[in-house]
């Protein structure tokens, strides 16, 4: 509340000091001067792997060069970036993030850019035949108090690393846990083939009458059913792999992930959060037991358990499946990536939560009230604390 706060106030003053003309004249009219970037281009030094104060390159005829913003420094303010009339590539962090083909003004909220890249400062690359002298580059506050136009134009649905390919971990690292994924797909299917039919048939995905087939799959924690959960686990890593590869940050730093371009470094962080989802899921098994003995239920928790692990691998595996194509194709994550993955996962586990209601309901003789109840501490609960962890 006090950052805001403060971020506010400085705002305001921002604001009154504009609205005096202390900045000076801006090149937009929308907009008034907060800091001009004109003598702060960057250019990547490839032997010393860090950006350096630009210098004209004669290697070939397109320019590459940078600029650095602490988004800390700008709340509440805009960067406007004027292109010239060549074409120009716009990279932040190393991410297409849109192109422009004539002579425009692009307009990025900093206040979003913060919030979709969860950091403090990024890297704005220029990919053109221009030099930097041809760019208008400047953070500014809207004039009169307008609100401000965010323009997003010209995006392209493509991804293209900036960075030499040496530096880049992500193909190598993904084509490796791909291929751990493969392996371990290709031994349970081969091995219990009719088990993985019920995994993977939506009609069996969706049916609620499951009882009869425990006594095929087995317990929970039985070699079959525990293969699954290992499945489970890898395809939910890689999932989020993917996601971090398409841009959307939400593990960068943290003990199960962490930040790096080293081969070495992205297997580990696959291995480890392979391990991490796996040993959640194992939690969930004994979570439910106790509460199902709580609830004098616990005729049921199999069938919870076992249910929630077939939607839960159905779902992930075709999640998975869209970010594979987006991956080989190209296709960036959307813009609010966040809201969209939200609400997806919020339609998901509700549709999971109903669908283990009625299942359990069917073979089961048990009342509303104790049935609702422990739902909610099964399933609700534990997903709330995910999402206020995730967003």
């Amino acid at each position: 509340m006090f950052k805001y706060l403060v971020q506010k106030i400085i705002a305001v003053v921002l604001g009154m000091l504009l609205g005096f003309g202390a900045f000076g004249k801006s090149p937009n009219p929308k907009y008034n001067v907060v800091h001009d970037f004109s003598n702060d281009w960057l250019v990547y030094d490839r032997d010393d792997q860090t950006y350096v104060p630009y210098f004209r390159s004669s290697e070939s005829e397109y320019q590459t060069f940078s600029l650095e913003v602490d988004f800390q420094n700008y709340p509440h303010a805009f960067l406007l970036i004027k292109t010239p009339e060549s074409f120009t590539n716009i990279f932040i962090d190393n991410t297409l993030k849109k192109i422009s083909k004539k002579s425009d003004w692009v307009v990025f909220d900093i206040n979003k850019l913060a919030k979709e890249y969860k950091k403090g400062k990024a890297v704005f690359s220029f990919l053109t035949i221009e030099d930097p002298t041809k760019f208008v580059a400047f953070v500014g506050y809207p004039a009169g108090g307008a609100q401000a136009e965010v323009k997003e134009r010209g995006q392209l649905k493509e991804v293209v690393k900036l960075l030499p390919r040496g530096f880049s971990r992500n193909q190598s690292g993904l084509a490796i846990a791909f291929v751990v994924g493969l392996i371990i797909t290709s031994f349970v299917s081969n091995n219990y083939f009719r088990v993985y039919i019920k995994y993977y048939s939506l009609r069996e995905v969706l049916s609620t009458k499951v009882k009869d087939d425990l006594f095929m799959i087995g317990k929970p924690l039985d070699r079959p059913s525990l293969l699954f959960v290992i499945l489970t686990s890898i395809i939910l890593s890689f999932v989020i792999l993917l996601m971090q590869s398409r841009g959307f940050h939400f593990l960068e730093d943290s003990f199960v992930y962490q930040s790096g371009n080293s081969l070495g470094l992205f297997v580990v962080n696959f291995f480890r959060l392979s391990l991490v989802v796996f040993m959640m899921y194992v939690v969930k098994f004994f979570y439910l037991s106790i509460i199902g003995k709580l609830f004098n239920i616990s005729n049921a928790t199999d069938l919870h358990y076992f249910k929630a692990i077939q939607s839960t691998l159905f779902f992930y595996s075709l999640v998975f499946l869209v970010l594979l194509a987006m991956y080989n194709f190209y296709i960036p994550l959307p813009q609010d990536a966040d809201n969209y993955i939200f609400i997806g996962l919020v339609v998901f586990y509700s549709f999971r939560s109903l669908l283990i209601y009625f299942t359990i309901n069917r073979d089961t003789n048990i009342k509303f009230l104790y049935l609702f109840s422990y739902l909610c501490i099964a399933e609700v609960l534990p997903i709330i604390l995910g999402a206020r962890f995730l967003f």
